[in-house]
């Protein structure tokens, strides 16, 4: 019985941790670039956030939209971080979708 209740105790200890970190994709909606330079604007603002990097760029058939497909490591930013320096340029956006 004894034998057990390392390796027991072993899984358990391990069963707290989270998964490990990784890279994450999402995509970022746009709305509001209506000038030539407003997409470079955009993606100045998400390099700014430690690791993102932008993976493709989908201009919609709504003049000032597009979609932003963006990765970054979970470790270093979040969804929101990317979000938020977006607006803090003054363009809305929206996290369109998260996946692992």
């Amino acid at each position: 019985m004894n034998k057990l209740l390392l390796p027991l105790a072993i899984v358990g200890g391990l069963a707290a941790f989270p998964v490990l970190a990784g890279e994450q994709q999402i995509n970022i909606g746009v709305s509001e670039m209506t000038c030539p330079t407003c997409s470079f604007t955009v993606a100045s603002s998400m390099r700014a956030v430690p690791s993102v990097e932008i993976v493709d760029f989908q201009e919609s058939a709504t003049f000032g939209e597009g979609v932003f497909i963006v990765t970054y490591d979970d470790e270093a930013a979040d969804a929101e971080m990317i979000v938020d320096a977006v607006m803090a340029n003054g363009y809305p956006a929206e996290i369109l979708l998260a996946s692992n």
